[in-house]
């Protein structure tokens, strides 16, 4: 019986022999020299095609601070609070004791009237106003060369129009557009404190 067996794992290795012998083969034929430098010359020569890459540009958003959107959350908590001449507290709010107030929240020391605020940070024209810069108009007297108002930039639009919200003497702590007739014509400049 063991001669049986050991016959039959020698005519295994036999076929198993042949069929690697032609395996092989091709693959030896493949491995010479002179396909190898082939392929690796074609291998060095190989470039990726990369994309072209346009510059990104950077879009104002991008700069702001992170904390200016939660200055501004917090800022809209006291929409709705009365106005309150002098008033630096939630108890009730001035425009410069409102804005003074949020800034100070975020270790921002501002300055106690407008047109102290006015003086603070640095200058920004209109059509680079971002959410957190300070907007600035001139009092109930139409006079664009006193200030008397401030609020903070909630939103801007692509027209360069902008959203404040600011401590109205009528309305409390409310969010207003810039293109309302009131402040379009008393609007002074803006300014930015970081």
């Amino acid at each position: 019986m063991s001669s049986i067996i050991r016959a039959c794992l020698v005519a295994i290795a036999a076929l198993v022999g042949v069929a690697y012998a032609d395996a092989v083969t091709p693959l030896r034929e493949t491995l010479d020299r002179k396909n190898i430098s082939h392929d690796l010359a074609s291998v060095n020569a190989w470039k990726p095609e990369l994309p072209v890459i346009h510059p990104v540009s950077v879009s104002a958003e991008s700069d702001i601070p992170e904390y200016i959107s939660d200055m501004l959350s917090f800022a809209s908590r006291y929409e709705g609070l009365r106005y309150r001449r002098g008033g630096k507290t939630p108890k009730g709010f001035d425009c410069s004791g409102f804005t003074s107030y949020v800034f100070g929240q975020f270790g921002l020391k501002l300055n106690a009237s407008s047109a102290a605020q006015y003086t603070q940070g640095e200058k920004v024209e209109a059509s680079d106003l971002r959410p957190g810069d300070l907007v600035f108009f001139s009092g109930r007297a139409v006079s664009k060369h006193r200030v008397g108002h401030v609020g903070m930039v909630t939103d801007v639009d692509a027209d360069g129009t902008f959203k404040f919200i600011h401590s109205s003497n009528s309305q409390g702590i409310t969010v207003t557009k810039s293109t309302e007739p009131y402040y379009s014509r008393r609007y002074i400049g803006a300014r930015r404190v970081r």
